[in-house]
């Protein structure tokens, strides 16, 4: 034996390794062991894995890259969906990630009561300066100085404000129902409109001042940044997904997203600082005003996290406000007996287009409240799951099961909202399954549907503050579109949501025919 042995370490001593042969053999071995390793992981991961034991696609997790193609396609949160549908309630959708559908899983993963689970993001994706992505202290702090400028207190100052954007919306579209009028037939985009109307209000709110798009119907920095940020998305998915091709990226196109960026900051921060020492502008209760009111406070935000944080404002505040607008637009005039019950309980419910405010809306428009909540269900603003990281120590609980520390999960609201395991009849428009007569009623179809599911403005410590906000500007953009016109879905628009999502919904024009409602004899 140590004969043999000896004659084999003669023979390899006597090889000469940089030959070609012999750096054949070396990159012939190395590649046999990466295969055999890779096996080796894909084994693991499929069958020997902590998380195992849960149904999902074994493509993605075997491969990410698969998955990674999905995402640059647009339809990953669309398969999402269909995965959840053949699964069920959990889904392991990569090597260390889990959705959940079930209502409780929104308790323990974002509610109280528990340990808080950190927030992931992909790397380089955030800014720790804004209250998204801020550590737990921090968090804390900016969001108690935020609060105020999103309470009833707040709102009650705001809507007239909010008002004087969505009246010259209506002045707008107006001119558009002016212009189509004698079988013109010109249409409305209301996703140019409903995106110019959101930006120039918040804009208001977060620097006193508006961005003239209704004025000059010119777009603006930020809704530019949120159309470089879709077109770029396919290729930037697959970039931070392999370092090699990242720094390609970085090399090509690196520079010029700096400069972009660059300028953009340059620009949101001359505009905050402008508002901030705007001392003129005080007591408008615009969000600065209640903002700044913390100033000599342990929990004041610096002038950077301002700046910071009021551009993260006018994304959040606008771009989801627009998407639920465009949602029940499209589905309200894609379903004509809807819209025509939604349109006469308005149109009896206010004699003149000056009554019609926050609070008169609330009480009079259920039916109308139920379809901005049915828009949200099934076109929901943030489609995707907000990730959690589970902690280290004992497992996390989640909807019944234990998780182990480090797994990612979330509640992934497309899926949850479209899965017939929460909804009846979860693909179709059905405003009624949010009316008590409805709900409460043992015979009703949406009798067991699981309401509690459904939050789009998410959970707990760090749920959207800016909820009450958002209601006020649909609600009263929607009473009075329907109150002031007719509307007609444009030619082509019928499969307007069958959409790529890449984060946001990609949102294409959303054509409509419109004309001035035609007033019976002796109204107003």
């Amino acid at each position: 034996m140590a004969g043999a042995l000896q004659a084999v370490v003669a023979k390899l001593g006597s090889f000469n390794f940089l030959s070609p042969r012999g750096i054949a053999i070396i990159l012939g071995t190395a590649l046999l062991f990466h295969i055999l390793r890779s096996l080796a992981l894909i084994i693991y991961n499929l069958y020997f894995h902590p998380l195992a034991k849960y149904p999902g696609p074994k493509l993605w997790i075997a491969f990410g890259f698969t998955r990674t193609l999905r995402h640059m396609r647009g339809d990953l949160d669309l398969q999402m969906a269909e995965e959840h549908r053949k699964h069920g309630e959990v889904v392991r959708h990569g090597v260390n990630e889990l959705s959940f559908i079930h209502p409780s899983a929104w308790k323990d993963i974002y509610g109280h009561g528990h340990a808080e689970l950190r927030k992931y993001f992909p790397p380089n994706s955030v800014n720790p300066n804004q209250v998204i992505a801020a550590d737990a202290s921090n968090h804390f702090r900016m969001r108690r100085a935020m609060l105020p400028a999103f309470s009833e207190k707040a709102l009650a100052q705001q809507e007239r404000l909010v008002r004087v954007y969505i009246d010259l919306l209506m002045q707008r579209l107006s001119e558009c129902a002016a212009s189509s009028a004698g079988g013109g037939g010109k249409t409305a985009d209301m996703a140019r409109w409903y995106n110019l109307t959101t930006f120039d209000l918040i804009a208001d709110l977060c620097f006193g001042k508006s961005l003239d798009g209704l004025e000059t119907g010119r777009s603006n920095a930020w809704i530019e940044k949120i159309d470089r940020m879709l077109r770029i998305m396919p290729v930037l998915v697959l970039a931070t997904s392999f370092p090699l091709l990242m720094s390609v990226f970085n090399l090509v196109l690196g520079n010029k997203m700096q400069q972009s960026r660059k300028e953009h900051q340059e620009y949101a921060a001359s505009l905050a600082m402008s508002r901030i020492k705007g001392k003129e502008q005080a007591d408008r209760g615009d969000f600065m005003d209640f903002i700044l009111r913390s100033r000599g406070e342990e929990h004041e935000l610096t002038d950077e996290e301002l700046v910071h944080n009021a551009d993260l404002l006018m994304v959040a505040g606008s771009e989801t406000t627009a998407t639920v607008l465009l949602g029940v637009t499209y589905y309200l005039l894609k379903n004509p007996a809807t819209y025509k019950k939604v349109t006469e309980e308005v149109r009896s419910a206010f004699d003149k287009a000056e009554d019609i405010n926050f609070k008169e809306v609330n009480a009079r428009c259920p039916y109308m409240l139920a379809c901005l909540n049915e828009a949200m269900r099934i076109f929901p603003s943030i489609p995707l799951a907000l990730l959690r990281i589970t902690n280290d120590g004992p497992p996390t609980p989640v909807a019944g099961h234990l998780i182990p520390p480090e797994t990612r999960v979330g509640v992934h609201q497309l899926a949850a909202y479209h899965s017939p395991l929460n909804f009846h009849d979860p693909l179709s428009f059905h405003p009624e399954r949010w009316l008590p007569e409805e709900y409460n009623d043992p015979s009703s179809p949406f009798h067991d549907d699981r309401r509690d599911v459904h939050k789009p403005f998410s959970y707990g410590r760090r749920d959207c503050i800016g909820r009450n906000l958002a209601f006020l500007e649909m609600r009263l953009i929607i009473a009075l579109l329907v109150w002031n016109f007719d509307l007609e879905l444009g030619e082509g628009m019928d499969g307007w949501e069958k959409q790529k999502i890449f984060g946001l919904w990609e949102k294409p024009p959303l054509k409509v025919h419109i004309r001035k409602r035609e007033r019976k004899e002796g109204s107003e």
